[in-house]
């Protein structure tokens, strides 16, 4: 049997990550965990701050690029313990995202997440979100899904919940509640790498193939007869 070339080696290598890129995990689902009890500033391994919203002038800011903000009928909350707050973030002292019922906050985002997390207070049954993503991927968590089955509701309890995606990739995220209300802060998530597109996939694979061929002849040119 011929032995396989460095150059072959690296054609078929290119061939199966291709092939490994446009394929989506057929049965992904999320699993949940809840970290970080009572704070607000600890992220995940490989997670990223995604939005704070402690620019209360402008609550829909994202601090990362490639990611919007919706906010429908949603608002920045703060100075808990005032007249019309709405819940209670512990040990959190700065602006919160307080998405009242039958409001709903939405996240876009271009790359794509492979896990995502918040901060969260008062654990709540008619709290709700979302993950939307690539290849119909799309699973909503309500009230205890979200925190591994805790619905206590107490305004003192505060954890950061972390949703990892399962080799998925999610582009929407849907925060919603019918209740009074969901209060989160400190948006995060692992963005995922970029992945070249399926004609640029094609497009290296035939250079890959072209560069073959010129060498394969160059060394039939260069054999002695």
């Amino acid at each position: 049997m011929r032995p396989r070339t460095p150059l072959r080696t690296f054609f078929a290598t290119a061939v199966v990550v291709a092939v490994a890129a446009l394929a989506a995990p057929a049965s992904a689902a999320v699993t949940v965990s809840v970290t970080s009890m009572s704070d607000p500033n600890t992220l995940p391994v490989g997670q990223v701050l995604i939005a704070d919203f402690n620019d209360a002038q402008n609550p829909e800011a994202t601090l990362l690029d490639g990611f919007t903000l919706d906010l429908m009928g949603s608002t920045v909350g703060w100075n808990e313990g005032a007249n019309g707050y709405s819940g209670t973030l512990p040990n959190d002292p700065t602006h919160y995202l307080t998405i009242p019922g039958s409001a709903s906050a939405t996240l876009f985002s271009v790359q794509g997440l492979r896990s995502f997390s918040f901060y969260m207070g008062s654990a709540d049954t008619y709290n709700s979100v979302r993950f939307i993503g690539a290849n119909g991927f799309d699973q909503t968590l309500n009230g205890g899904q979200m925190t591994q089955g805790y619905t206590g509701q107490s305004w003192n309890w505060g954890a950061r919940v972390n949703f990892d995606f399962g080799g998925a990739t999610v582009n929407q995220i849907v925060l919603t509640s019918s209740g009074n209300s969901f209060e989160l802060d400190n948006l995060a998530g692992a963005v995922q790498q970029a992945v070249p597109e399926p004609s640029t996939w094609a497009m290296l694979i035939l250079g890959f193939g072209a560069i073959g061929a010129v060498l394969r002849r160059r060394r039939a040119v260069l054999t002695p007869v």
